[in-house]
């Protein structure tokens, strides 16, 4: 049975329907698992009746990804807002642990007033969210078509504005300078720790593609020991998502490269300090801090985003971005 604390995201077999998924899951005994809304259905009676099929499995959902707001055409919002408030309304009721969506991409205004446009959209949703006892994040992504957030460092200004958590996937900051203390800087703000692995390629010759990218966790070449000493010094006590994208999985097939992802993180993260040592199985999300644990996220994420706005009116007039 896999350590309660490790997820596996549905992203891992990104082609497979929900049901093989479940399976999956089910024989690998996780006790959490993320999921992508495209494959729960747009239905509110499918969507439940999965959600409900996952209970029943001993399983809860660390992440579902839902919709993000399009920043270019703010006549969307509202039905992108009712959206994320059924989906709210469904995690809270089988009492998943978050849900995120990508910030947006860029719309050609500076960053800054961006971030302001972000902020507009989502706070219906986060205050909802809030209210509901769920976590509502975004995830920082070098993908500028869905993200205008490339980093970490800047993932932790748009936290403070906006009251989103941080999905912090270690395959997108493990390159930043200063990454222990970016990271111990984000504590109060991470919303669930993503994990990956990613190979950093070669260049043979000018006129190949790049030969890097995403590989099952372990396989890779990121300095996983060190980035997960540091998270765990952050005090994070959430699932730890494992998100096995990559075209190995295709090659390969999900099942196995899913096994072996898993059987590497159960390693790792056991050095890492970041499992405990009591009998496989006895780990459950309840232990992570269920609500409770969300709750005093949600409280500290309020906070932080009070000062945020203290220090930004103290600095009225000032046209830079704004940094803690």
């Amino acid at each position: 049975m896999t350590h309660q604390r490790i997820s596996v995201s549905a992203l891992s077999s990104v082609r497979w329907p929900f049901e093989d998924d479940l399976a999956l899951w089910r024989d690998l005994g996780t006790g959490w698992a993320g999921l992508m809304g495209a494959k729960l259905g747009d239905d509110g009676d499918d969507v439940d009746g999965r959600l409900t099929a996952l209970t029943a499995a001993g399983i809860r959902a660390s992440t579902v990804v839902v919709p993000r707001f399009d920043l270019g055409a703010p006549a969307t919002w509202d039905a992108t807002g009712k959206a994320l408030r059924r989906w709210t309304d469904a995690v809270a009721k089988h009492d998943g642990w978050s849900m995120y969506l990508t910030p947006g991409r860029p719309t050609g205004a500076v960053w800054e007033q961006v971030l302001e446009t972000l902020a507009e959209a989502v706070a219906p949703s986060v205050a909802y969210a809030r209210d509901k006892g769920v976590r509502l994040a975004f995830e920082p992504s070098k993908r500028t078509e869905v993200s205008f957030v490339n980093t970490l460092a800047d993932a932790i200004d748009v936290a403070e504005r906006t009251g989103l958590g941080i999905v912090a996937d270690i395959g997108n900051f493990w390159m930043e300078r200063d990454l222990r203390a970016t990271l111990l800087r984000a504590a109060p703000h991470i919303a669930l720790v993503q994990l990956t692995d990613v190979s950093i390629g070669t260049v043979r010759s000018p006129d190949d593609p790049p030969s890097g990218g995403r590989v099952p966790f372990g396989e890779g070449d990121l300095p996983i020991a060190r980035i997960l000493r540091d998270i765990k010094d952050t005090g994070y006590a959430g699932p730890l998502e494992l998100e096995l994208i990559g075209p190995l999985g295709d090659r390969e097939g999900y099942a196995p490269v899913i096994r072996r992802g898993v059987a590497a993180a159960e390693q790792a993260l056991a050095q890492a300090g970041l499992l405990d040592k009591r009998k496989e199985g006895t780990y459950g999300p309840d232990e992570q801090g269920g609500r409770d644990a969300r709750r005093r996220h949600l409280g500290t994420a309020r906070a932080a985003g009070a000062r945020s706005a203290a220090r930004r009116r103290g600095a009225a007039g000032g046209g830079g971005r704004h940094v803690p």
